[in-house]
């Protein structure tokens, strides 16, 4: 009888044994990190979930009586780098995305201020997009915010594009 091999679990992959991962070019030691930290994040954001309800409010200016309910984690959308957190907006009878980017996947605790960077480049690359490109459809966006905690309300002020 042939023995059963250890396997890994990974995400983005299905489980993967040992023989597998010596011959991937990934460092899938650091790949199986990505499970855990996922998941402490899923956690994290989801205990901070009334914190992220009144940025939703305050983002899209809606008033102290306007209802807004993080959806549970099961119906998050995760991607390769960042997970977004599905917002029930009770007023407009519609869902909002509230974008995080996973610290693990940007090397945040190795560069500090990565996920920063990203940030404001996505917000840049967005911005010039909607003046430049009026005829591409892009959600709307209400508004974002950084590590050190400053944020910008899209609703309140004027997002400009450097040429």
């Amino acid at each position: 009888m042939a023995a059963i091999s250890p396997t890994l679990e990974l995400i983005g992959r299905g489980p993967i044994t040992i023989e597998s991962a010596v011959e991937e070019e990934k460092n899938v030691i650091h790949w199986a990190s990505y499970g855990p930290a996922t998941d402490k994040l899923y956690q994290e954001i989801w205990e901070q979930r009334e914190s992220v309800e009144a940025l939703v409010k305050h983002h899209m200016a809606l008033g102290n009586q306007e209802k807004c309910t993080v959806l549970p984690p099961h119906d998050w959308i995760r991607g390769s780098f960042n997970v977004c957190v599905l917002v029930d907006v009770k007023s407009s009878h519609r869902k909002v995305v509230f974008r995080c980017p996973m610290p693990h996947k940007l090397a945040e605790a190795r560069y500090p201020g990565s996920i920063d960077e990203k940030l404001s480049c996505e917000v840049g690359a967005y911005a010039w997009v909607e003046e430049k490109c009026p005829e591409i459809r892009t959600p709307h966006l209400f508004g974002f915010g950084f590590y050190d905690g400053r944020h910008v309300s899209l609703h309140f002020a004027v997002c400009l594009c450097l040429p």
